[in-house]
Order: structure tokens, then sequence, then C-alpha cells
């Protein structure tokens, strides 16, 4: 089974990130077990594919904005954007939702997790991944070109990425639709980052100090995860929520 975690597509994402969803899910999930899954944006269905493979029993549904044009048969799809409006399901409660850096390609956050919240079952999950444009590089670009890494600072009319989506509203989002986010993991390393190893170092008592007297509703160890060292140098994360109403 770790043979094939380690083939997992990496698809339009950062690497590792699918590799490190999947190999979560192994932890939480028996391969064998019946139980409904939603991918959202699902793209060409590769994400999807490989989990038929990991979990032969799941039924598989996806989302995606453009129409999947080789779909294979294990995989439900509805053609929709979720940031505008709802498709129906048969069984409209998933077990399971995976957003796997979608939520910067639609132009109403709010709506979308919205929407995409509606479908998850009590006590299901969720699992909601996004590029961290907190890095030192992204603060450094920002400091001296006034731009994000992961955005352009001039925009084009037909431009792809332009909605900076950052931790805290991701979290904002998921608690304000009744997920309890129990985990947010950092994932995508890349070994050049190690060159701004001294900024970090200068960064972080600064960063720890200001988490750990900053008044919250959320707990040290979750604003600890979501703001640690890691999110000075991982390119990406995922929140992993359960659906507590």
């Amino acid at each position: 089974m770790s043979n094939n975690i380690e083939n997992a597509p990496r698809g339009n994402t950062q690497k590792n990130v699918n590799k490190n969803i999947f190999e979560y899910l192994l932890t939480r999930i028996v391969t064998q077990k019946s139980f409904k899954w939603l991918d959202i944006p699902c793209g060409a269905g590769e994400f999807l594919t490989f989990a038929h493979q990991i979990f032969p029993n799941a039924i598989l549904n996806g989302v995606d904005i453009m129409p999947m044009s080789e779909k294979p048969t294990f995989i439900t799809f509805k053609q929709a954007n979720l940031s505008k409006d709802a498709p129906t399901f048969d069984d409209e409660k998933f077990d399971l939702i995976t957003s796997v850096s979608g939520i910067m390609m639609f132009g109403n956050t709010q709506f979308f997790l919205e929407n995409t919240c509606k479908y998850l079952k009590e006590s299901g999950l969720i699992i909601v991944s996004n590029d961290n444009c907190f890095t030192i590089r992204d603060r450094l670009s920002y400091f001296f070109l006034g731009r994000l890494r992961r955005f352009n600072l001039l925009f084009g009319k037909d431009e792809g990425l332009t909605q900076f989506v950052p931790q805290q509203e991701i979290y904002r989002l998921l608690d304000k639709n009744e997920i309890t986010v129990k985990e947010v993991v950092y994932t995508s390393f890349y070994a050049e980052d190690l060159l701004f190893l001294p900024f970090l170092l200068l960064v972080l008592p600064f960063q720890y100090f200001y988490l750990w007297k900053l008044k919250s509703h959320i707990s040290k160890k979750l604003r600890f995860q979501m703001f640690g060292w890691k999110s000075l140098i991982f390119r990406h994360y995922f929140f992993i929520g359960e659906k507590t109403k």
C-alpha cells in the first residue's frame, strides 16, 4: 500500500500534497469500507481515479466548472460553479469532502465553502487545501516587490489565480459553517527554501511570542499549527475539519 501512495498523482497542485492527503486518510478510513466521497473541484478526475485504487468501495463523486472529457464509470460527475450554484445529488450528504488547491480559483470563496459544507454529513470529514502565501519567501517578495509569489503584481483580464485566501479566512469560514477544525497539516517542502533559513530564524521568535500572547478563541495548539515554523517554509497546507451539527 505504501508503494501505491508514493505513486499518487501530483495533479494541479504542489508536490506531495495529494500523497500526504491520502496518507492521512489511510489513518482514518478502512480501505474496504463503503462511504460517499465528494471531490470539488475535481478537474479531470485524476485525484478520484487514484482514490478508487486505494479505496475501491468508496462511492466517488466530483464537481467542476469544466466538463470532464473522459469520465471513468466509477465517478458520478456534475458540472457546476459552486461559488454561484449548488448541483443536486441523489443523496446530498457525503462522508468525506476534499477540495484540493481550489479555493483560490473562485471569485466568491465564502459562498463556495458554504455550499460545499452543506453537502457534508454530521461527523463527516472535510479536507481543504491551499497554497501557503505566508512563507518567508512570500514575505520578502511582498516587502521588496509588493506581491506574493503566487500572484502577479498586475492582473490581466483572463487571469486565473486572483483570490488570496489566507489561513485565518479558511478557518473562519469552516467555523462559521459548523465545521470543527481538528488539524492543520503543512506539506510541500523544497530544499531550495533552506536558503531562507536565516530569515526564518530571525522572524520565528517574534511570531511565536505574538501567537502565544494573542487573545483568541482558537486554541494555542491549533494557532501554532496554523502559523508555526512550518508556515514560514512549507508551500502548501490542508485543513482537516469535522461537521459538528
